[in-house]
């Protein structure tokens, strides 16, 4: 009998032998270790930083993003209409920014700017790019620091398919949300979205988990209730005026051809559709809430990019600079009953929230190759502003690149010629260009551009001088685009 016993013992011990290098280097691939970084500076515990560490101590993070949401159809940033009921109620507890820009007017680059804290010049993943190898976002950071990590996305340029969320321990995305609709038209949906994120969240309410959601609305199909669409129907939508391109750029051919519905009727329906948006964030709060861990949770609502309707030529979004398509929404409700300031008119973007929320929870993250900065000493009132300039790039032919300070806004476009500057205090609407005019305030932004142009790793000089050479692009994994994702790239509108 002992020697059945040893015999099995040894044999067992002789498994594990071949088993755990086995084991062990399918870890090591599946995580790999990564190279030990500088890590960047946290915020001092002084003013209110402490409290609203210690508020947020063993605190969840989620972080949900409604698609291609302009801020200026969001109700607490002043819109007339009853669009986000939901969001303005959220905002009565939360740190409202009202000045915060994306860096791409694009879905995929814009979400990647905003997971890496890197612009889109530096992380370089557009097209069918993904993120080059070691780049570092803000999951792993958060894993590192002892979070699950999941993704929700129902859009497929936010999606592991396209490259984006592949370093998310979980990720669900547009093909887990089908089974649950009546078709593959309805993937845009964000009730059946949230059905998988309530499944998540009764298995998970007792883990610590960062959780980014990606709703598609107010993105098109905009497929909505009746009883929203019927909100704003046939209506005449506020304040809206029709304008037309500043350069006789080559985007007016393409998007005079542009499947929509005709105005006022489209904005109608963005607003609806937007209102679908709304009620899916209210939804996330309130599953949180009956899972008791709204409470515990630091909770984050904002946008990928905006969406113009004409107001300077250009329809839907990818194309253009102005504020429509820049600026998005951006709250943070604190855990713990915690009110950090509720609005601030300082200028943020998108690259801030990753050091934001690792100064937070003090995550350790890298002091190089992350561009954006710590919004947590402007919550905490150490200070009033964050960011000099602001800068957000768009595709187009020819591509465009905004420059923005609190009083300006510069644009520049891709040939190196055209230029327009816009006086945001006397010409809020962006309608009179006074860079002839005004060439001390061109030639500052501009500067500003160069030396934010020459810390890319790729610098868009180009956007300066016509003749500008640019490096070759680095080696990158690529995203093969199937026939079931060029259908719903279609049905989203960036398939023509």
């Amino acid at each position: 009998m002992m020697k059945g016993k040893r015999a099995g013992y040894r044999l067992w011990w002789m498994l594990a032998a071949v088993a755990l290098p086995v084991a062990g280097v399918y870890w090591a691939v599946c995580h790999r270790a990564r190279p030990a970084f500088d890590p960047a500076p946290f915020a001092p515990d002084v003013g209110r930083v402490a409290a609203l560490r210690e508020a947020a101590k063993d605190a969840n993070v989620v972080v949900v993003v409604i698609d291609a949401a302009r801020a200026d159809h969001v109700g607490c940033y002043g819109y007339p209409r009853e669009t986000t009921p939901d969001i303005d109620r959220l905002a009565q507890e939360s740190a409202v920014f009202e000045r915060h820009f994306c860096q791409h007017v694009t879905t995929k680059p814009s979400t990647a700017c905003l997971l890496t804290s890197q612009y889109t010049d530096t992380h370089l993943a557009t097209g069918t790019r993904h993120l080059l190898e070691g780049t570092f976002t803000i999951s792993e950071a958060l894993e590192a620091a002892g979070f699950r990590t999941v993704l929700f996305s129902s859009n497929p340029n936010a999606s592991p398919g396209a490259g984006i969320g592949l370093e998310f321990q979980e990720t669900y995305d547009q093909g887990d949300v089908e089974p649950l609709v009546g078709g593959w038209e309805e993937f845009t949906s964000p009730a059946a979205l949230l059905t998988l994120v309530e499944r998540w969240v009764k298995r998970h309410r007792r883990a610590r988990f960062f959780m980014y959601i990606h709703f598609d609305p107010p993105h098109q199909p905009y497929i909505q209730p009746e009883e929203m669409t019927k909100l704003f129907e046939g209506q005449q939508p506020p304040d809206f005026e029709a304008g037309d391109f500043a350069f006789p750029v080559g985007d007016r051919e393409m998007l005079r051809d542009c499947l929509r519905p005709p105005l006022p009727e489209w904005i109608n329906l963005y607003d609806a559709n937007l209102r679908y948006a709304d009620w899916a964030i209210g939804e996330v709060a309130r599953l949180l809430r009956e899972a008791g861990i709204l409470e515990r949770t630091l909770f984050i609502v904002t946008a990928d990019h905006g969406e113009a309707f004409g107001e300077h030529g250009y329809l839907w979004h990818e194309r253009g600079v102005y504020e429509e398509l820049a600026r998005v929404p951006l709250l943070i409700r604190w855990p713990g009953g915690e009110r950090p300031p509720q609005r601030t008119r300082a200028l943020t973007q998108a690259v801030d929230l990753l050091p934001t929320i690792c100064d937070i929870f003090e995550a350790p993250y890298p002091r190089t190759g992350i561009q954006g900065r710590s919004l947590l000493p402007l919550m905490a009132g150490l200070t009033d502003e964050v960011h000099d300039y602001v800068f957000c790039r768009s595709d187009g032919d020819p591509p465009s690149y905004l420059v923005r300070s609190p009083n300006w806004a510069l644009m520049l476009w891709g040939n190196g010629e055209w230029r327009a500057l816009y006086d945001l205090e006397a010409d809020p609407g962006q309608q009179k260009n006074v860079v002839a005019e005004r060439p001390e305030v061109a030639a500052e932004l501009l500067e500003a551009f160069r030396s934010f142009a020459l810390q890319q790793r790729r610098p868009p000089l180009d956007f300066l001088d016509p003749e500008a050479h640019l490096p070759p692009l680095p080696q990158a994994g690529e995203s093969e685009l199937t026939p079931e994702m060029t259908k719903r790239l279609r049905a989203l509108g960036y398939v023509r």
